[in-house]
């Protein structure tokens, strides 16, 4: 069968041989990956995830997939798809049929609005995402995103005046339901911060991935430790420059608080830092409980988590020593598809996960 069709599990070499020829460029060439299996590894993170491939005699050359997930969109509960890997195998030519593809996904997701991420400086993917057609989606920019990659021997900057007063620890199961009331009442002020009754509603985290900063009895900030490499893994697939001098010299650097960097097409061993919410965004909140994290973490454990440039944590994590890439958001308008209004989110007012991205 030509055309597009809904995958299975037995597309997924197909679709991984596609992420796997999309390498970012630059002096770390780091690929972005969902060994050993992408099919399933998209169903991990949503139960209502879809995927889609189009395939030319039986073979898959270009796919997507629309994860949906409930967010909080203007402090109410709406269905969000993120629209993520959108590609076609490297070299294929001729007409695809991306209409039908985005009808027949958008109209199994049935979400309130959709997104994507597209990485700073892919301007051929941009140009053609932001192109108004009279058939099609297209992207509007919504904001700018950072991800950034710590050591856990980086430092997050002076420590609070109220340092004595500030006391952490690791979450326990007892503490799921103030977990989850925290960042729900937290999460909810911004758009696209997941929306939850429990933390399985997520994915595979728990309350002891968690931890908590408390001041004088009362949580101020949350945030957990969240070990994702089952579903994605960053691999570095090689290093050229001063990045290749630097990994001859990986126990100087690990000194300094930089990442010690993976040989050439090995995984990182990477733990995202997720679901970081403090009371009035505060960032001595913010500093105390991330220099307290990074006590936590085996010292070749490479820390990867992310915001986007208009939120208040922006400003701590810039700080950090480490290394970063960018990317943007986007709304992706379906109005020529199912005719709903766009939302048209407001950049100064988002919470997206990194660690769901």
């Amino acid at each position: 069968m030509n055309g597009f069709e809904f995958a299975s599990s037995s597309d997924a070499p197909g679709i991984l041989k596609i992420m796997e020829e999309d390498i970012a460029p630059g002096g770390l060439s780091l690929l972005y990956t969902r060994r050993s299996d992408p099919y399933a590894s998209f169903l991990e993170e949503s139960k209502e995830s879809c995927v889609g491939v189009i395939k030319k005699d039986g073979i898959v050359i270009a796919t997507i997939a629309a994860i949906v997930r409930n967010m909080y969109i203007c402090g109410s509960k709406k269905r969000v798809c993120y629209v993520t890997n959108m590609k076609r195998i490297p070299g294929s030519e001729g007409y695809l049929n991306w209409h039908e593809m985005f009808s027949r996904m958008c109209e199994r997701a049935g979400a309130d609005a959709y997104f994507c991420s597209l990485l700073t400086g892919n301007d051929d993917v941009m140009s053609m995402l932001h192109k108004k057609r009279k058939y099609m989606p297209y992207a509007v920019r919504i904001t700018g995103y950072r991800t950034f990659i710590f050591s856990p021997k980086a430092g997050a900057g002076k420590r609070t005046r109220d340092r004595d007063r500030l006391v952490f620890r690791r979450g326990v199961p007892e503490d799921e339901e103030d977990i989850v009331s925290f960042l729900n009442d937290h999460g909810r002020k911004r758009d696209m911060f997941p929306a939850f009754d429990k933390l399985s509603d997520i994915g595979d985290i728990k309350a002891d991935d968690f931890f908590l900063l408390a001041k004088e009895g009362k949580t101020v900030t949350v945030g957990a430790l969240w070990n994702r490499q089952n579903v994605k893994q960053y691999v570095l697939k090689k290093c050229s420059g001063i990045y290749s001098l630097l990994r001859r010299l990986n126990f100087l650097i690990s000194r300094l608080g930089y990442i010690t960097l993976p040989g050439d097409d090995e995984a990182a061993d990477c733990v995202f830092i997720a679901f970081l919410l403090a009371e009035n965004d505060d960032e001595g909140y913010y500093r105390e409980f991330l220099n307290a994290l990074f006590k936590e973490v085996p010292e070749r454990t490479v820390l990867v988590t992310g915001t986007d440039t208009g939120n208040p944590k922006y400003p701590v994590l810039d700080k950090i020593r480490g290394i970063s890439f960018t990317s943007e958001l986007n709304e992706v308008i379906m109005t020529n598809i199912d005719g709903r209004e766009p939302y048209h989110f407001d950049p100064g007012n988002l919470e997206v996960e990194c660690a769901l991205l």
